[in-house]
């Protein structure tokens, strides 16, 4: 009997020792990277680093304390070399202290995301992940009915983003108001990107929850549902373009599960042809495209801001200004660089160039070494493995990198902690994954199965 048709049997336990302390502490880090406006607003700078320090300290204590944990053996070299580099750029950077304490920042939230890989196995995430983003849309959709229904116009952050009795512009209200409305609306996120890519999360995780049986069937519909219509009001067409990444990606996973070599790479050339033929096609009609989606052809200004940042790369094409992840406020050459409608933005909204610009080429090559490797490995493991529990690493990976083209968020807060965390956790022992099944997923995947094979035993 082979590995594909070894029985499959998986208890979850969630009476493990600290399995409490340790999901209710992380589900917090979870909330506060991906919500951190909503924390912020709530109760300033200060009291959510107080969150952040708190929430990091109990996560350190806690995988310290679990002595099988070889997590940090499992770290791969190049993650070390991009965050060493990151650090060394404070060297020739053009504001060495901001470069020290952004790169103290980035191990800090690397740090959090080994835990996360040491402390939970892949199961374990998508739950955690599951509820975390739950909480959150649900609270933006009653955040907006207030708002729309009750407050019946924006609502201004309780600690102030800006100088001044009132905001100096709609950007820096908390919410619009805009439910019962034609605009994005924005949750408690503060930002409607924001809010599509929490949405896009979400349906990745509930979906897959829902084909694995992870919870109760009405949970996960009403979830999938609620994603939806969040990714829909939000209104970001750089999620269209990456929840589109993320169909295209399932498709070519689950079809080509247990074929041979030759029909397995003649799905990905096929597939890879098309989304260049996608991106051809945008390029030259990106008026109407961008008008589909509400948007100017110069994506509300990007294309001017990635030729501000091209000319930054180009003074500093090798080495780059020093590592900064978003920009800082006050830094030259930021300061200033890029104001939309009296609004000032600090990323080049395109991570691939921002780290070019920060670190230089050196940098950009191990970002991308990074990215390459991580992207194979979670498409072998969801490839070949027959749970459908293992595709939700690599669709939101490739969500997270089709985003990345219009948004700088993967370098900073629970993008870079998604990224570390995939990139981590995918080299762990194949002996800790769950037993394979005996067939292929797409004959099991419970949207159409008739029965399911694989039932779990929960204890709640």
């Amino acid at each position: 009997m082979n590995e594909l048709t070894r029985p499959i049997r998986v208890v979850f336990n969630t009476r493990e020792k600290g399995y409490r302390s340790k999901t209710w502490l992380a589900s917090l880090g979870v909330f506060t990277l991906m919500a951190g406006d909503a924390v912020r607003y709530s109760v300033g700078w200060i009291g959510w680093g107080i969150v952040l320090a708190v929430m990091l300290s109990g996560s350190l204590y806690l995988f310290a304390k679990d002595r099988n944990n070889n997590t940090l053996r499992e770290i791969p070299w190049f993650i070390w070399a991009l965050l060493g580099y990151m650090l060394l750029s404070a060297i020739w950077s053009a504001y060495t202290a901001v470069t020290v304490l952004a790169a103290v920042t980035q191990i800090a939230t690397t740090a959090f995301a080994v835990v996360l890989a040491g402390l939970f196995s892949w199961r374990h995430l998508l739950r955690l992940f599951a509820n975390v983003i739950r909480v959150i849309l649900g609270a933006s959709l009653i955040f907006e009915f207030v708002a729309a229904a009750i407050v019946k116009g924006p609502i201004a952050p309780i600690f102030k983003n800006y100088s001044g009795d009132e905001p100096p512009a709609m950007a820096y209200y908390w919410t619009q108001g805009n439910l019962f409305t034609d605009d994005r609306i924005q949750g408690i996120v503060g930002n409607s990107n924001l809010l599509a890519f929490a949405a896009m999360l979400g349906v990745v995780i509930f979906a897959v929850e829902y084909a694995i049986i992870a919870t109760k069937r009405w949970v996960s519909i009403t979830s999938i549902l609620m994603a939806l219509y969040c990714v829909y009001a939000a209104k970001s067409a750089g999620i269209g373009f990456a929840m589109a990444a993320i169909a295209v990606s399932a498709i070519v996973s689950i079809s080509a599960e247990g074929k041979d070599r030759e029909t397995r790479h003649r799905y990905y050339r096929i597939a890879w042809a098309s989304a260049g033929t996608v991106a051809i096609f945008t390029l030259f009609y990106r008026a109407e495209v961008f008008e589909f989606f509400g948007k100017s052809p110069d994506m509300t200004g990007r294309s001017g801001i990635w030729k501000l940042v091209l000319g930054l790369i180009e003074q500093r094409p090798w080495l780059g200004w020093g590592w900064t992840s978003h920009w800082v406020p006050g830094v030259e050459p930021y300061e200033g660089l890029v104001v939309i409608k009296n609004v000032p933005y600090y990323q080049a909204h395109n991570a691939y160039l921002d780290v070019w610009m920060q670190l230089g080429i050196i940098g950009a090559i191990l970002f991308a070494i990074l990215l390459l490797v991580t992207f194979v490995k979670l498409w072998r493991l969801a490839v070949r493995h027959t749970s459908a529990l293992y595709l939700w690493p690599i669709l939101i990976f490739m969500g997270l990198g089709v985003w990345s083209l219009t948004e700088s968020r993967m370098l900073i807060e629970i993008g870079w902690v998604l990224l570390m965390l995939f990139a981590i956790k995918v080299n762990e022992s194949p002996e800790l994954l769950e037993p394979k099944g005996r067939s292929a997923k797409r004959t099991r995947i419970a949207f159409w199965a008739k029965k399911p094979v694989l039932k779990l035993k929960q204890k709640d």
